[in-house]
């Protein structure tokens, strides 16, 4: 009697174990296959983005979304980002981004943000109800997906004429939204790759990283009014003098009360209570298509 109860406990526990078992395995292939499918949708975009622009040249109007589903997928096209004059610029007139386009997959993304040499090319979103933090958990058609979307929060502005903007992304492990932020640890990396690229209708903007380093969880937009002087005089002054022994810092950068600063901001893995920053400063800006 007391074997045959063994043996059903033993039962009892196996299939447990297994039910566990595949639980586990369906949750993780879910996870993966949601990175995968997220990436592919926004590599899919930037296709579609440069290739409406190609055909509005061609033929003088932009394809419908019907026309654009109805087509086939061959491969991602990345259109130039403008050229650089005097070390910065030589030519910022083209806008690569088909803002009609972006505003009739989700009319809440207004700007695409830009990285040469790393991953980081992206639409920006912000959305206009009471959660600011939903493109933390939807992508940029307003689905739930765990990458999420850029973003920034309604505290800011979406000109960019703010003292400070401050936009957010996952740090995500295959190396897509924020987490090529970490490249700029490395400190050859940083000194060679310094320009963040930011298009809005009808402009271009760029900046100029100047530092790169951790820094606490705080809202930064809640903890500083950057409409004080001084408020916003000690938020450039710890951006160019983090208090942090992984820091990098850009001699000889130009940043003043009267500057516009881009941060870029995203999680540390493991240091819940900890973001890495990304300083850039606006160095140029001009109309483009």
């Amino acid at each position: 009697m007391r074997k045959r109860q063994k043996q059903k406990f033993w039962r009892v526990v196996f299939w447990i174990a297994l039910l566990g078992f595949l639980s586990c395995a369906c949750y993780v292939g879910w996870y993966y296959w949601s990175r995968y499918q997220t990436e592919r949708e926004y590599e899919e975009l930037r296709w579609e983005i440069a290739r409406q622009t190609e055909t509005e040249e061609e033929t003088g109007h932009a394809p419908t979304l019907e026309e654009i589903e109805g087509a086939e997928f061959t491969g991602i096209i990345d259109a130039p980002a403008p050229a650089i004059p005097d070390g910065v610029l030589t030519d910022a007139s083209e806008n690569p981004v088909n803002f009609t386009l972006l505003s009739q997959i989700n009319p809440e993304l207004y700007a695409w943000i830009r990285i040469p040499n790393t991953n980081i090319d992206y639409p920006v979103a912000q959305h206009k109800g009471e959660d600011q933090t939903f493109y933390l958990h939807h992508d940029m058609y307003g689905t739930p997906q765990f990458a999420g979307c850029i973003y920034s929060e309604s505290a800011n502005s979406t000109d960019f004429k703010d003292p400070v903007t401050v936009l957010y992304g996952h740090n995500m492990k295959n190396g897509s939204m924020f987490q090529n932020l970490f490249q700029y640890k490395d400190e050859s990396f940083f000194l060679d790759n310094r320009y963040v690229y930011i298009y809005t209708p009808g402009m271009v903007r760029v900046y100029e990283i100047y530092s790169a380093y951790p820094y606490d969880d705080r809202n930064i937009m809640k903890s500083f009014d950057f409409a004080e002087q001084e408020e916003l005089k000690k938020y450039i002054e710890e951006s160019q003098h983090p208090r942090s022994m992984e820091a990098m810092m850009r001699e000889g950068a130009e940043v003043t009360q009267e500057s516009k600063i881009l941060t870029l901001s995203t999680c540390i893995a493991g240091q819940t209570d900890a973001r890495f920053l990304v300083q850039a400063v606006l160095i140029y800006e001009e109309n483009g298509k």
